[in-house]
């Protein structure tokens, strides 16, 4: 990804690696474009470490005054077009890319998809040794914890009336960058427990700035698999037993060689959930486009 991002001369990579990662002097050799973040922070899937690196990407990104466009990437995503020609359609884009998926629902008690539970529960992420995504039994007592989390008469206090949910991934103009950097205390902690709150953090402060400028928001459906800037391939789970299920945790919306027409005719500037395999596939299809 960092080889094929660095072929557009005008790109500058900001790289956030988990801290838990220990040996990353390799990444950045030789690479002018490329400036990986010294001071890095533990990062647990679906906790608020995932905000604060977020965040750290973006106050170091906006330090150089030339930076017009800023665009959020994982490690798993890959550019769908030749680097130049998605560089090109990022810098004609004069207002933010964003996949708003809806409003937290205040009146709605449940802990997946828009219901006010998501925030108001505690939901412990950054407690690494109970990760969900360390193995198949912490997966299958953190869908314990979360039923009878749903259950126990609590909620944390706090406001939720503007809370809106969408894809974390983005592209934004300087202004919009510079205004997500601001200090937001209530955000903060309304969100430090919440489920997934990249998901809410950015997309709330994307709402507010666009409210506060009179620019509509147009809403996406989330189970579409073109996701404004991205795609994202939406499968159903066929066929597994029942222990399978509750033990072995898969993603069932990692790309495979069988997606990738669908993915590059879909008009999106990036993939998500690639492996090397189908980033090399991907990249085999750039010259037939260009062309």
């Amino acid at each position: 990804l960092i080889d094929s991002l660095l072929s557009d001369p005008r790109a500058r990579l900001y790289i956030h690696i988990d801290a838990k990662v220990m040996d990353i002097g390799w990444l950045a050799e030789g690479a002018d474009q490329v400036k990986v973040l010294a001071d890095r922070t533990i990062v647990n899937w679906g906790g608020f470490s995932v905000v604060e690196a977020t965040l750290a990407l973006l106050n170091v990104a906006l330090l150089d005054k030339e930076n017009e466009r800023f665009v959020l990437l994982s490690g798993a995503c890959f550019p769908l077009r030749d680097p130049l020609t998605v560089g090109n359609a990022i810098l004609a884009q004069d207002k933010p890319s964003f996949a708003v998926w809806g409003r937290i629902d205040p009146s709605l008690a449940e802990n997946e998809n828009l219901g006010r539970y998501v925030v108001t529960k505690y939901h412990p992420f950054d407690i690494q040794k109970i990760s969900p995504k360390n193995n198949g039994v912490n997966a299958f007592f953190w869908n314990i914890f979360k039923f009878i989390n749903n259950k126990v008469p609590y909620e944390r206090k706090i406001e939720i009336d503007d809370l809106w949910k969408g894809s974390q991934f983005f592209v934004i103009q300087r202004d919009v960058a510079l205004s997500f950097v601001e200090p937001c205390e209530k955000l903060v902690h309304a969100l430090r427990f919440a489920m997934a709150p990249d998901e809410i953090f950015f997309t709330t402060l994307y709402v507010r700035w666009a409210r506060k400028h009179n620019i509509p928001v147009s809403l996406t459906d989330p189970k579409k698999e073109n996701q404004n800037i991205h795609y994202i391939r939406k499968r159903k789970s066929r066929n597994r037993p029942l222990l399978h299920r509750l033990f072995v945790p898969i993603d069932l919306r990692i790309l495979d060689r069988a997606d990738i027409d669908a993915a590059v005719e879909s008009g999106a500037l990036f993939a998500r959930k690639c492996s090397f395999e189908v980033s090399q596939k991907i990249k085999s299809f750039w010259g037939d486009k260009t062309a």
